[in-house]
């Protein structure tokens, strides 16, 4: 499984000459993945993690979160109705393992998943992680047809900084 590379956080000048860090609310990370498919080729998941706002299950507003989206490296399939009866399908789930090193609270967040798909993807996803630095731990589970036929992990591993979101 290959490491992840992370986009530099950002440093901005503010007035007096003081340099303060910018919050890093979004990272771009790649890891590879072996295909389920046999006759399929390895592939690279290309992700971006990003603050965010979800609606909690039970919640009646949108609270801070973080989110997953993404593709990959494969190529998309061919249009039309007959590429459809082939035999290349894909099922996937996400699992976030997550730190938040502010409030040093820690957690799992399963995302909902896809299935009988001729391209893996991002299924939607959260982690209701509060506001504050977050270390996480991506697993992408890819399976022939389902994510848990002859599952293939790519792990993904990033920080940022999940904060409330105040509108424009």
């Amino acid at each position: 499984m290959a490491g992840a590379s992370v986009i530099a956080t950002g440093v901005s000048v503010v007035a007096g000459g003081e340099a303060s860090a910018a919050p890093k609310t979004d990272v771009g990370l790649s890891c590879g993945s072996a295909n389920p498919l046999a006759w399929a080729p390895r592939f690279t998941w290309r992700i971006n993690a990003g603050s965010g706002e979800a609606l909690p299950p039970g919640g009646s507003k949108l609270v801070p979160a973080l989110l997953l989206s993404g593709d990959n490296s494969l190529p998309n399939p061919p249009a039309g109705l007959l590429p459809s009866i082939g035999p290349n399908w894909y099922g996937t789930r996400v699992v976030i393992d997550w730190n938040n090193t502010t409030t040093k609270k820690s957690g799992r967040a399963v995302s909902d998943t896809n299935a009988l798909v001729q391209k893996p993807s991002i299924p939607v996803n959260r982690a209701f992680t509060g506001k504050g630095r977050v270390n996480f731990t991506a697993t992408i589970e890819t399976g022939g047809a389902f994510w848990w036929l002859n599952t293939q992990r790519a792990v993904c591993r990033g920080s940022v900084d999940i904060v409330e979101w105040t509108g424009p």
